[in-house]
């Protein structure tokens, strides 16, 4: 099957189509598109987007290497269904990892690096006060991510935009919640303020108990829709 340019976004690709076909799949199991234990049959997401059957496997491999997607023997893929247990582990991970990754950042970060977390910030805000959900959780993942300083730990930053993008659905239920979206820009805000004051204990202090308080409210939400 040729690919069809009018299927997918209108604009020049800067990515390969698999990535392209990636981020758009991404994006539709984030928002609820494609909801958890949905079968992503090749063929049907080929002729969705107008691509042959290559390109979307290679993207649905990518994705189940982000944990989004589930690989079947028998089954072909799946859309990974969420769970009280996955998101209390990979919650329980992040705490482990992530405040220290944060706090070394904001250690060693120069004023580019503080411009760039500042930028991200701006680009969540603007999103969660808009209710901007469907792109919220992509914001709040860039925003983490800045506050690790990718160039000076390019494998802790690995490590935790791993975390992140698995805990992404599960953050994007969180910012759904009546009233917590503003509770994010403060929190987001001030995880902020004390990241540009560069003292590592403080930020390790403040990341931590952001990822707890989410946690927390998270299980509260996954076991009253069980």
């Amino acid at each position: 099957m040729k690919t069809d340019p009018k299927r997918l976004p209108q604009h020049p690709l800067k990515r390969s189509i698999s990535v392209e076909i990636a981020a758009l799949v991404r994006h539709r199991i984030l928002n609820g598109t494609y909801a958890g234990g949905a079968q992503l049959l090749q063929d049907s997401v080929a002729a969705e987007f107008g691509v042959s059957k290559i390109p979307v496997r290679e993207a649905l491999v990518q994705l189940s290497a982000e944990g989004l997607v589930d690989i079947h023997a028998n089954r072909g893929f799946q859309v990974r269904s969420m769970s009280v247990g996955e998101a209390e582990e990979v919650f329980g991970i992040r705490l482990m990892i992530e405040p220290a990754v944060c706090a070394e950042g904001a250690r060693c970060a120069r004023h580019e690096d503080r411009k760039e977390a500042e930028a991200a910030l701006d680009v969540l805000v603007r999103q969660l006060a808009g209710r901007r959900m469907e792109t919220a959780g992509e914001s709040n993942r860039n925003f983490h991510l800045s506050l690790t300083v990718p160039r000076l730990q390019p494998i802790a930053t690995d490590i935790v935009s791993r975390l992140l993008a698995i805990s992404q659905r599960y953050v994007h239920t969180h910012f759904i919640a009546p009233g917590r979206a503003s509770l994010a820009i403060d929190e987001h805000t001030e995880i902020f303020r004390v990241w540009q004051t560069g003292s590592a204990k403080d930020v390790e202090r403040i990341t931590r108990m952001h990822i707890e308080s989410t946690r927390d409210d998270l299980m509260g939400l996954l076991k009253a829709n069980r």
